[in-house]
């Protein structure tokens, strides 16, 4: 679960605030607690935190607000709760799946978008776009 999670696109909601924000910070605050506190459980939970936040936090959808992602936090707590890892692991699969197509048709349409520019004479356009949807950062020489 842990290796499957390290390599999942980066998909966080902000904390929400309120009673939802809340039991987050708490269950944290207890896993560190396990860590500190030299329990039983204290060679797995700083390995639990780096698997809960990102099982918590994950976005619904693109354009989810913050009322959505403090029910689906809600959700999520209640199932972290009652140890069902495997609902929550379902469910953040599911979320990355579609963040992977999402992403694979946003490149469609950018080489869609480049092509037409192209057949059109307008290569300024083009580049442009090119250099706009570049993934690579940084100084080009």
């Amino acid at each position: 679960t842990y290796l499957e999670i390290t390599k999942w696109k980066k998909n966080l909601f902000t904390l929400p605030r309120g009673k939802a924000g809340v039991h987050f910070i708490n269950e944290v605050a207890r896993l560190l607690y396990l860590f500190t506190d030299q329990t039983v459980w204290s060679d797995l939970s700083l390995s639990m935190i780096h698997v809960f936040i990102p099982l918590m936090l994950q976005k619904p959808s693109m354009n989810s607000k913050a009322k959505n992602n403090a029910k689906f936090l809600t959700l999520r707590l209640s199932k972290w709760a009652e140890g069902d890892l495997q609902g929550l692991m379902d469910e953040a699969r599911e979320i990355q799946a579609r963040l992977i197509q999402s992403s694979k048709k946003k490149e469609i349409s950018c080489h869609v978008a480049f092509t037409r520019l192209m057949l059109q004479g307008q290569v300024g356009k083009a580049i442009r776009l090119i250099d706009n949807n570049s993934d690579v950062r940084g100084v080009h020489k």
